[in-house]
């Protein structure tokens, strides 16, 4: 700690311990955001309000999933989440009693909007996906992730072993990523135009097809098909516009003129990105041939608002076995991939668009 003397401002000495006091308290207690963001979506909140408009306290209780609820605590939560700007509030004009309002932030969590972040942050704020963040020093080591060295195999192969907890769980998330990365992927697509001359395409590892549908609604010349595992084509609602296809990435990719690989790289280390990298490139042409990636790069300077959650996510993938990467990273693993070349495309998201060229 400095040292004040009498020439010493000791006010600005005061501001700065106090700025790096706050600083720490935050960071201690972070994990109190993830947590009470999760409580909201659980309990439906935002769906309430949306359903009622502006809610009294005592009106909010009246809808929450709990039995013998304490008006007291839930005034404490309701302070909190306010703090955190998922709602805001207002004064009823006649009786005066404060109301809660969404904000843009919880609009985005309203279960039955089209667009809603709810099933992602189910997801990622799961108890066995949250709790390997308490494992960060083990990681650290540079064995196996926690993951694969507590279940034994890797997060994915753990999904597919046990399709009746995770299948909804994580289509359901996928999907929403999708329904906010698609617009800016196809605007991407069209002002790049990295879809001319491009006659089909594969989504490796699409899903029900929410990308896929978008990219033939917006490119009709482009037949459109959907390869992802087997219990996952099983167990989605077919779009009779696109071609669905079981398989595994890493035994063979279905032929096109492109394929595309959208948050899937990330997952794995660079050995079996090498892998599917090479099935891919083995899937689409010689000549004029495109493997087309949505990925984070996480020096970017696009969006520099999502600089935190690239950070986060570079952090949370290094414990699933998997990896963020730089521009350099790319660079380099492509290279290795045996493409000729490539170019980072940065969309509005926290991914970019990466074009490798056979």
């Amino acid at each position: 700690m400095a040292t004040i003397t009498p020439n010493t401002d000791l006010k600005s000495f005061e501001n700065e311990e106090i700025k790096a006091q706050a600083q720490v308290w935050k960071h201690m207690y972070g994990f109190a955001d993830t947590i009470m963001l999760r409580c909201t979506v659980s309990l439906g909140i935002p769906d309430i309000v949306h359903s009622h408009g502006p809610i009294t306290l005592s009106q909010l209780a009246t809808q929450l999933p709990i039995n013998s609820l304490s008006i007291d605590r839930l005034n404490h939560f309701m302070r909190y989440v306010v703090h955190m700007k998922l709602f805001k509030i207002s004064t009823d004009e006649i009786t005066k009693e404060t109301k809660y309002e969404l904000t843009p932030a919880s609009k985005l969590l309203v279960k039955s909007h089209k667009k809603s972040f709810a099933p992602y942050v189910m997801l990622q704020t799961h108890p066995e996906e949250f709790s390997v963040w308490s494992h960060v020093i083990d990681c650290l080591e540079g064995k196996k992730s926690y993951w694969e060295s507590t279940y034994g195999v890797s997060m994915y192969e753990t999904i597919e072993k046990s399709p009746e907890i995770y299948n909804e769980l994580v289509n359901d998330a996928m999907t929403s990523h999708s329904r906010f990365m698609v617009p800016a992927l196809v605007s991407g697509l069209m002002k790049e135009k990295v879809l001319d001359g491009v006659g089909s395409i594969v989504d490796v590892g699409g899903n029900s097809g929410v990308t896929a549908r978008a990219i033939a609604d917006t490119f009709p010349h482009v037949k459109c098909s959907v390869m992802d595992l087997k219990h996952v084509i099983d167990s989605v609602i077919k779009d009779p516009k696109l071609n669905f296809v079981a398989g595994d990435m890493f035994n063979s990719v279905a032929n096109a003129d492109a394929i595309l690989l959208k948050s899937t790289l990330h997952n794995y280390g660079d050995d079996d990105c090498l892998m599917i990298l090479s099935k891919a490139k083995e899937a689409i042409p010689s000549t004029g041939g495109k493997v087309i990636l949505v990925e984070i790069v996480v020096d970017t300077e696009c969006l520099p608002e999502f600089s935190l959650a690239r950070l986060s996510m570079e952090m949370e993938m290094m414990l699933m076995g998997g990896k963020e990467r730089t521009k350099q990273d790319w660079e380099t693993l492509l290279s290795k991939a045996g493409f000729s070349h490539h170019k980072i495309i940065p969309i509005v998201a926290i991914e970019s668009i990466i074009v490798a060229y056979a």
